[in-house]
């Protein structure tokens, strides 16, 4: 008996092949989101097979958090994996996945990408083993690879996504081909042909207009790819419904690309990230404090975390916003508006969010939070600006080094204080990341932004190398001056990076109207002393 796991193996061509499997005695393991669908396929594919041996893993392709739970699991039942077939895929669908890459190419090759490379190991010690990635004929349009495209949402042209998934699919084929050389794990990638599948609506009703092939037919390659001896050897191959070789594009085979892709998967899913054991003390040299601690456990913080992305982020205070954009429209105040389109169309960016989320203003008073403001501040404490930054794997949030100053939104005479709270674990990978203040000398100003005074500055790589990174906890944070030339990191963690930015004053400076999509009085916190 071999033990196999197909994706998507609840429908279609991925319950044909699960139903396969059963047939030759094997324990399968079919992956699949919908808990209801998997039982219902489970009990067909045991009436049909009188294989008992079908068990449910759940699994969310659009999700890498859920595809490492799913491994987990599978783990958990300390057995060996033989056969591994990546079938599950979407087509016409549109928006990002939970990390924010686009939804038809993360579903369809970043998930299955993260599935395999977790499973590798697995499949190397339960060796000779096998890899099948469904893939499919319109692999062999693309002529590049737009990798802007892929952390944006879905565009208009859907099926240049879906093509560019599949092909990628086939450069993972020719890279693992190369990476588990002598392994006995072979690789290969199968075009099952248009199938009377359930993945469109045109695919759903090909069966009455008599086009395509069944789903029994349509797994006919993978089958005897994962199965017949006479495959057992065959590696690296691109194969028909009908289990012949496909003539690959220049593109398809080339090592370079594939290798790009490889290393780029790795970064986006995570991978190579290091669990962070790393503790920098900031003394004050450079203009930045800590880490210091809110007085919250870190089951509350995963807790208001989790709430926080679950429901806050989710939920935009439109009423606040159209009050906002009216406001803005009158005083003609263009950087107003230019905030609000910010919040709206990237959902990465949420200011004031402290006047409208009680969760949010709970984090706004922390005891030790005040403690440590006071310190700095005096007594009075004016929070005049709350920020929600979220950065997405793959995203940089605000790649210029600059300043926060916002000259043209503070005036008269007075300290100032910024907070920067992790919400998420931050490190080098994922947060941001300042130049030492004995390098300032060497740093020139490059422009400045209009609506909030805050400097641009031009950094050479030289000095750019000298960056240090804050490395912070969930629920630790830093205080950090105006003087602080900072910027974010691109995300390479494989992970959302949440963090609460705080801009706090005193009483004698006046806070000018404008740039914020939520204009109200500062709010007064009230002294731990």
């Amino acid at each position: 008996m071999q033990v196999c796991l197909v994706t998507g193996g609840n429908s279609g061509v991925g319950l044909m092949t699960a139903i396969g499997l059963a047939k030759l005695g094997n324990h399968v393991f079919i992956a699949c989101r919908s808990a209801n669908k998997a039982a219902k396929a489970i009990e067909y594919i045991r009436q049909t097979t009188g294989n008992q041996n079908v068990t449910f893993l759940p699994l969310d392709l659009a999700s890498l958090d859920s595809v490492r739970k799913c491994v987990k699991l599978f783990n958990n039942y300390n057995l060996p994996l033989h056969i591994l077939i990546n079938n599950a895929g979407i087509f016409n669908k549109r928006g990002t996945t939970q990390e924010g890459f686009e939804l038809i190419w993360g579903t369809n090759y970043l998930g299955h990408f993260l599935l395999t490379y977790l499973l590798l190991e697995k499949l190397q010690n339960s060796a000779p083993s096998r890899i099948i990635m469904l893939s499919s004929d319109l692999a062999l349009s693309p002529s590049s690879i737009d990798w802007d495209l892929l952390v944006k949402r879905t565009p208009l042209n859907f099926l240049k996504l879906y093509a560019a998934s599949k092909l990628c699919l086939l450069l993972l084929t020719k890279e693992l081909l190369q990476r588990l050389n002598n392994s006995q794990v072979t690789v290969n990638a199968i075009h099952p042909g248009f199938v009377q599948s359930n993945i469109t609506i045109w695919h759903r009703l090909s069966k009455y207009l008599g086009l395509g092939i069944s789903a029994e037919a349509g797994a006919y390659s993978t089958l005897v790819c994962a199965t017949s001896p006479d495959y057992q050897n065959i590696n690296g191959k691109f194969l028909d419904s009908h289990a012949q070789e496909i003539l690959l594009p220049e593109i398809a085979q080339n090592q370079e690309l594939s290798q790009e892709l490889w290393e780029r998967s790795l970064l986006w899913a995570g991978c190579n990230q290091q669990q962070n054991t790393k503790k920098v003390n900031y003394d004050g040299t450079d203009e930045i404090w800590g880490p210091n601690y809110l007085a919250l456990s870190s089951n509350e913080i995963a807790e208001i975390t989790q709430y926080i992305f679950d429901d806050v982020l989710l939920k935009l205070p439109i009423k606040i916003l159209l009050k906002q954009v009216v406001k803005s429209f009158i005083k003609f105040d263009v950087g107003s508006l230019f905030i609000i389109l910010i919040q709206v169309f990237t959902k990465r960016f949420y200011m004031e969010r402290h006047l409208d989320s009680p969760v949010i203003w709970q984090l706004c008073q922390d005891k030790n939070l005040l403690e440590r403001l006071n310190a700095h501040l005096g007594d009075n404490l004016v929070l005049w600006r709350s920020e929600l930054w979220v950065n997405y794997p793959a995203q940089q949030l605000i790649p210029f080094w600059h300043r926060d100053s916002y000259s043209k939104l503070l005036k008269g005479d007075g300290k100032t204080i910024n907070v920067y709270i992790a919400l998420t674990e931050v490190n080098e990978d994922n947060g941001f990341e300042y130049i030492p203040s004995i390098y300032l000398e060497n740093c020139e100003i490059k422009g400045t932004d209009p609506f909030s005074g805050n400097q641009f500055f031009e950094i050479t790589d030289e000095v750019a190398k000298k960056a240090i990174p804050v490395v912070l906890r969930p629920g630790e944070f830093v205080l950090f001056t105006n003087e602080l030339l900072h910027r974010s990191v691109r995300n390479n963690s494989g992970k959302a990076r949440l963090s609460l930015t705080l801009r706090l004053t005193q009483p004698g400076v006046e806070i000018l109207p404008g740039y914020t999509s939520n204009y109200q009085k500062p709010v007064i916190l009230q002294s731990q002393k």
